[in-house]
């Protein structure tokens, strides 16, 4: 402010010097000078005030577009329906809703349970959504009265409707353990497996996922399920190995006919140690294939 005042003061006097018709150039010049002084001193404060004002609005606009082009996007998930089909492992034998409820448990947890809405006609475990496909005790096709092998239900007979039924976007399928309880013609587990690989294509909507898992391994020693006479410990493991070998073999045939499916080497998440009686995984197991699970859903889901 004080500057401002000198510097009007220094304008009066040369304009009163110029009313007065004063002649004499010391005194001209001594306006002029106080003048150009008046002036230099004006354009200095323009200039400091320039340098202190903020940027112009264009310009802050466009930092902040800078700033929020380096800052990373924000995970966007895409919301399915999942189908869990398979035996008394995806059902929750002994733990009612096995790995099902700690998978639920997990979304829900991570704010993901929005995205993923499981389907089925069956209903277990205590947990935010508990439909599903898993059925105890039953094999990929149904068999009777095989010398040797017993009976039982096969999910083949099942599956067709069901997809058709509940559309899902993601189909998990894990089936052939009891194929090996029974030893029921496991010569020809791979050909039935590839049947229902087939037929849930066929009724799959367009563009939908199957992920189709190996068998976990069992443990002969435990004789809760196992028999005795048909096993033992290398005989069970053999079977197992020769089963997930079909597996894979299947998978990347199908993948080479341009189909959406993925192996998931469920074998490699769990050991002997994680089985609650030679057959089905132990709490800790059904954890253990809820996490190996739940990372295959979100990256499906994220993509």
């Amino acid at each position: 402010m004080k500057r401002y005042k000198i510097i009007a003061a220094a304008l009066i006097a040369a304009l009163a010097l110029a009313s007065c018709g004063s002649t004499d150039s010391k005194k001209d010049s001594s306006a002029a000078e106080v003048s150009s002084a008046a002036a230099a001193e004006s354009s200095s404060a323009e200039s400091s005030s320039a340098e202190t004002s903020p940027a112009p609005e264009s310009t802050a606009e466009s930092l902040a577009d800078s700033a929020a082009e380096s800052t990373p996007d924000a995970p966007s998930y895409k919301s399915i329906k999942l189908m869990t089909l398979g035996d008394s492992i995806t059902d929750g034998f002994w733990l009612e809703g096995g790995y099902r409820v700690f998978l639920c448990n997990k979304l829900e947890e991570n704010g993901l349970s929005q995205y993923v809405d499981f389907v089925g006609s069956n209903h277990s475990g205590a947990c935010y959504d508990n439909d599903h496909e898993g059925y105890t005790a039953y094999a990929i096709e149904g068999f009777s009265r095989v010398k040797g092998s017993g009976t039982r239900s096969g999910i083949a007979k099942k599956t067709p409707e069901k997809i058709k039924e509940f559309q899902p976007d993601v189909l998990t399928l894990m089936i052939g353990t009891n194929d090996i309880l029974s030893q029921y013609d496991l010569d020809n587990a791979g050909n039935r497996l590839e049947s229902l690989v087939d037929s849930c294509f066929e009724n799959l909507p367009e563009g939908a996922k199957l992920y189709l898992a190996s068998l976990p391994d069992m443990d002969a020693n435990d004789k809760t399920y196992i028999d005795e006479k048909k096993f033992t410990v290398e005989t069970m493991d053999e079977m197992i190995a020769s089963f997930n070998e079909k597996v894979k073999a299947l998978v990347e045939k199908k993948q080479s006919e341009g189909k959406n499916i993925e192996f998931c080497d469920v074998h490699s998440v769990l050991t002997k140690a994680d089985l609650y009686d030679g057959v089905h995984p132990s709490e800790e197991g059904y954890k253990k294939l809820a996490d190996y699970w739940y990372d295959i859903i979100v990256k499906y889901i994220s993509q």
